[in-house]
């Protein structure tokens, strides 16, 4: 849907007379937000990492206007904008603060998925990853760290920025 509604608006990238940076608003402000619809929920695995990122890159082109027959780097496109990627760690801090959100709540069947707190027989195989994985992995915390801390709203508050700043940086050094 997302990418259907960037190529609707063609005529916008088009237009000579719209800054490069009111495109970008444009586009953060109408694609990522369908892009994203419903992200809080979302299972991350890297696969899905990479696809998020390449989705990115593409609405980029698109904005400018680049074929992929180019052959330009996703460097020189970020370069060329002034940007960063931005829309997984946009991913991130929502579903890292929709989790600090739903553990302070009250007993609720929400709070008990998250948690992974379901009855009954755990499948055969590999463990999938699940949510709280995604949590683990990104806060660099136990289970037991994260519990301590996720009733303090301020601290939880400054884990998720200190998260997704580290993420920023991280992935500006991989490119």
């Amino acid at each position: 849907m997302a990418k259907k509604l960037m190529q609707d608006l063609v005529n916008i990238w088009k237009d000579k007379t719209i800054t490069l940076q009111l495109k970008i608003k444009i586009m953060k402000t109408l694609v990522w937000t369908v892009m994203t619809y419903g992200a809080e929920g979302w299972t991350i695995k890297k696969t899905q990492e990479k696809k998020i990122n390449s989705t990115e890159m593409w609405f980029y082109r698109r904005l400018l206007q680049i074929s992929w027959r180019e052959r330009r780097t996703d460097q020189s496109i970020l370069e060329e904008l002034n940007e960063e990627r931005k829309l997984l760690n946009y991913i991130k801090k929502r579903k890292l603060t929709f989790f600090g959100h739903t553990c302070r709540s009250k007993c609720t069947p929400m709070k008990n998925i998250l948690q992974g707190r379901m009855e009954g027989k755990r499948q055969r195989g590999r463990p999938r990853i699940n949510y709280f994985d995604n949590i683990k992995s990104w806060t660099q915390m136990t289970t037991r760290e994260i519990y301590d801390v996720i009733l303090e709203r301020d601290v939880w508050r400054q884990i998720v920025h200190e998260t997704v700043r580290a993420a920023n940086v991280l992935g500006n050094d991989a490119g």
